[in-house]
């Protein structure tokens, strides 16, 4: 018995550990193929937007100024976009006199207008470049900005392309959109003198470094600056940039720090500020995600093989938390590390590894109970009933063969001679509520017995035998077998009182005594398999 009951611990050990490594296993495979088919990349963005508004915003610091085309300077022009290149070349001249450390011109000078006009803006280029101009690039070579800039001293061309993500937020910036490096990226260059690498580019994308919502650069209205009304040091020795501001000239994208539009020229300032600062905004590399996806995946498997349903449940949630705190805290440091696939990995897992436990449960309790079906009782399982007097022979046969395969607790038969008038034993009582299955062992003369009276005794009420059996056929849900030794025959219906005539319907098994090892294990399996159970006897 012990031996069988260590290979089947053994056996279940196997299973629950092959079971938590296959749940492992579906949870690493399903969210790497999310994973690299980016089948949940747009749930990804949105929690980069989440992971904006929790860390707030942040200073832009003195390096960069924004001048806008806004409301009040179209009004004050009495004009439409686009104003007069004259205006911008008294702009040009104006900043020039306060020093700035670049001038960046968010507009797009596409064509020819008034002869005058280009000449002015043409000239102040010259005398106050460099200046860097926005345009469109194509296969073909940027779109023209009018006559002789591109030739002319200090005008730098800059794609002035950006590219939305499939929700229509503006989250990263190109590098050049076909050869033409973007405005950020030709501003960068001069500013620092040294060339920007697209290796920063990934993909020719790079994450933007917001550094808060539209309005946090100060901003300037352009009829201010032309009138004079700006004092030189908020330029002096700063980038600055000159676009659109008004958002009715649609000039405006949806970024992952707001809901509400920002300006063109403000996301470029925020892409100028991201690549002067270094690109402190990276993601934290394939290697790592995936290091990452496989611990979460692991984690309640490996819980789960010390600890029940609910505490690998219970780790999960922290293992969640603690996910959410530290991508945060990572992204405050200027790491972005993917979260929708390893949380899927640890979903997964975890319901993965509860499933498998549960099925191990299930396995254990069935095999318990296959394994122990005739043995859950620390009274006994087999019930030996007997005639004293007659069958004492056959019943210590067939308590020592089932003690020796069952053990001696397993098997009840009282040995203690009950006189007849006496009270019914307690322990009979309990013995036969706690057995499994009833033995009723009966001998060639088990009918013929007799008190002083001449009475049959299976007639009186206070038999003992009767009572036995009585109650065991009165239970319903245990077998009660008739065991035949001796050439003994299975009494018919007629020859029974009322209340035992049920046993004449059982179906019994003759007690031999050759292999009585193999007998016993036939027995039980009858029983087991429910044969000997409320089975009526194959008619004569």
């Amino acid at each position: 018995m012990m031996a069988g009951l260590t290979d089947w611990l053994r056996q279940r050990l196997w299973l629950r550990h092959g079971l938590l490594a296959g749940a492992t296993l579906v949870a690493c495979v399903l969210a790497l193929i999310s994973y690299e088919m980016g089948a949940l990349s747009g749930l990804e963005r949105q929690t980069v937007d989440a992971r904006f508004g929790i860390r707030g915003t942040e200073p832009p610091g003195r390096r960069i100024a924004i001048i806008g085309l806004d409301q009040r300077t179209l009004t004050a022009l009495d004009v439409r976009p686009p104003i007069p290149r004259i205006d911008y070349a008294r702009l040009l001249d104006r900043l020039r006199a306060a020093n700035p450390r670049l001038i960046v011109l968010d507009l797009q000078f596409i064509g020819k207008t008034q002869q005058r006009d280009d000449a002015a803006l043409l000239a102040a280029i010259a005398r106050d470049g460099p200046v860097v101009l926005a345009t469109h690039d194509s296969p073909s070579g940027p779109v023209p900005v009018p006559a002789g800039v591109r030739d002319a001293p200090g005008a730098v061309i800059a794609s002035a392309a950006v590219d939305l993500d499939p929700d229509g937020v503006l989250r990263r910036m190109l590098y050049a959109a076909v050869k033409l490096p973007t405005l950020a990226v030709r501003a960068a260059e001069l500013v620092t003198g040294r060339p920007v690498r697209p290796l920063n580019f990934p993909g020719d994308h790079a994450w933007v470094d917001f550094r808060g919502p539209p309005g946090t650069f100060p901003t300037y209205s352009l009829i201010d600056v032309l009138n004079g009304r700006v004092p030189s040091a908020a330029f002096a020795g700063k980038v600055v940039l000159v676009g659109v501001t008004d958002p009715a000239e649609k000039d405006v994208f949806l970024t992952a720090v707001s809901s509400v539009p920002m300006s063109g020229v403000e996301f470029q300032a925020n892409a100028l500020l991201t690549i002067l600062d270094g690109f402190p905004l990276r993601p934290v590399g394939a290697v790592i995600e995936l290091i990452i996806l496989f611990l979460l995946a692991a984690l309640p498997a490996l819980v789960s093989l010390r600890f029940s349903a609910l505490a690998v449940l219970a780790a999960a949630i922290g293992a969640l938390l603690a996910f959410l705190v530290g991508a945060q805290l990572l992204f405050d440091s200027g790491w972005i590390v993917s979260m929708p696939d390893p949380i899927l990995a640890l979903v997964i897992g975890t319901v993965a590894s509860i499933a498998a436990d549960s099925f191990v449960q299930r396995r254990q309790l069935r095999s318990l109970q296959e394994m122990f079906k005739l043995l859950p009782s620390p009274v006994s399982d087999f019930f030996i009933s007997y005639r004293r007097g007659q069958s004492e022979l056959a019943a210590n046969t067939l308590r020592e063969a089932l003690a020796r395969k069952f053990g001696e607790e397993r098997v009840f038969m009282d040995t203690d001679g009950i006189d007849p008038g006496q009270e019914w034993p307690r322990r009979l009582e309990e013995a036969i509520a706690a057995c499994r299955a009833m033995l009723v062992v009966i001998g060639p003369l088990w009918l013929e017995p007799r008190d002083a009276r001449g009475s049959r005794r299976l007639d009186d009420l206070s038999d003992w035998v009767r009572r036995e059996i009585d109650a065991g056929l009165a239970r319903g849900d245990i077998a009660v077998v008739p065991v035949l030794h001796d050439g003994a025959r299975q009494p018919e219906r007629d020859q029974l009182p009322d209340s035992l005539k049920p046993l004449a319907d059982r179906q019994a098994v003759q007690l031999t005594g050759r292999n009585l090892e193999q007998w016993i294990d036939e027995l039980t399996k009858s029983i087991h398999q429910g044969t000997l159970r409320n089975t009526r006897r194959p008619e004569l």
